[in-house]
């Protein structure tokens, strides 16, 4: 019987990825796209693309992160899923393979 199921957040339960949103919504996401790119092609390692990902999130006000956090987008069928699983006794841990 399974008694745990673990899932990671960005694009298996959420459609997206959570630093991109903000920062589409800090108005810096060609910024964090372009760093993105840039650790994709091998120049900059995972750790040093996410600070700089991150440090471009710096003063982003507490409100907006909170607002923009809580309309994140669900993969179709995630709410489902969980519920599911819930109701099976089936304890859900979700992760960010980033943070």
């Amino acid at each position: 019987m399974i008694k745990l199921c673990a899932f990671d957040f960005d694009s298996t339960l959420m459609d997206g990825e959570t630093i991109d949103i903000l920062a589409q919504e800090y108005k810096v996401g060609d910024a964090v796209k372009a760093i993105t790119n840039k650790a994709m092609n091998g120049e900059l390692d995972f750790f040093e693309s996410l600070s700089a990902r991150v440090a471009l999130l710096e003063g982003m006000p507490i409100d907006q992160v909170r607002k923009c956090c809580e309309n994140l987008p669900l993969m179709n069928g995630a709410k489902e899923l969980c519920e599911y699983l819930k109701n099976k006794n089936i304890k859900i841990i979700v992760f960010s393979g980033g943070f």
